[in-house]
This record gives structure tokens, sequence and C-alpha cells, in this order.
């Protein structure tokens, strides 16, 4: 089904925009996809430099259901990325506050990842489904997780499982509005 078509069907009352739907966790793997391009010296960053970026924290969801950390090495060599830097400040021959953009494939990952947490009925996107949404459409990171037997199906079932054991606490502002709710039909 077209990606299109898709968000068309998964339209709600979530639908605020993108950007404010991520958690910490996802918001934090974007900077560090970009962190990864500079350190090759590039202007736009990959779904590989993305699918690198969701490897760095070890306690993110899609480490727990994407075993990214031990796969970190062979993920790298299949997604044609150098071996693990060196810690150590980032050193490039570009301008480091030069923006660096995703490319096309990046935005659709990022796409079908909206598409995943939808699917989810989450109203917010995780770094789960962040990897989902790599593993949505052909490409060298996805190539790699294929490599590794990480596959899409595997991923939404340790996915659900994982949702089920580490739960997060529900926003605050949805209780307010839930109590102004019932304090005004009582009366």
């Amino acid at each position: 089904m077209n990606i299109v078509r898709e968000r068309e069907y998964s339209k709600d009352s979530r639908n605020y925009p993108t950007s404010e739907r991520f958690t910490d966790e996802a918001k934090r793997a974007l900077p560090y996809a970009r962190q990864e391009c500079l350190r090759r010296g590039q202007r736009v960053f990959t779904v590989a430099d993305l699918l690198a970026g969701l490897s760095v924290e070890e306690s993110s969801r899609a480490q727990r259901v994407g075993s990214l950390k031990e796969n970190a090495f062979y993920l790298r060599w299949l997604a044609a990325l150098p071996p693990l830097p060196e810690p150590g400040p980032i050193t490039s021959r570009r301008n480091a506050s030069a923006e660096i953009e995703p490319d096309i494939e990046v935005k659709q990952a990022l796409e079908f990842a909206l598409v995943e947490a939808n699917r989810d009925r989450e109203d917010l996107i995780d770094s789960d489904h962040m990897l989902r949404g790599i593993m949505r459409f052909p490409n060298k990171a996805h190539f790699a997780l294929l490599k590794t037997e990480i596959n899409l199906t595997s991923v939404r079932i340790a996915s659900y499982h994982d949702r089920r054991e580490f739960t997060r606490p529900k926003k605050a502002g949805f209780n307010v509005w839930q109590y102004l709710f019932h304090r005004s039909t009582a009366h």
C-alpha cells in the first residue's frame, strides 16, 4: 500500500506534527546519526547512519528488540559504514555547524516510523518504530538487518512484548483533561 494512502487511513486524533511525536530516545538517535555523518565528513546522513544512531543507546527499545549492540560491527560492515569510531571529539574537514540534512531514504524511514506508531496505536514514535521504519523498504540498513536474521515481523512481535514489559508512564496532561471532563459532567 502506498505510504500516502496508509497515512490517510491512519488519521485520527493523534495527528499533531511528527516532530512532537518522537520520544526522547528517538529524538536522541537523530543527533547520533548526524554525528556519524560528520565523522565521515558527509553533508547528508543516510539510513545506515540512522541505524548507527539507533544502536548508540544501550537502554533504548530499538536496542532491546533488535539486538543492535551485539551485532554492531557486522551491521556497520554490511551497511558500508567504517568500523566503530574511537571515543573523542568529532573531526571533520567541513564546518561542523553546517546543517546536515537527511537523505530521501531517511525521510521515507521516518514516515514509515509514523505509520508503525499509528499501527501500534501509540501516540509517540519510539526508537523501535524508527527501526521498523527502516525495515519497511529495501535499503542498505534493511539489508544489513536481514543478514543478521532480524526481520520486520520478529521486530514487531518483540516490540509488542517489550511494550508490555516496559510500559511508559502516561502524560500528565491527559489526566488533567480527564479530571476536568469528569468535573464538568458531574454538576
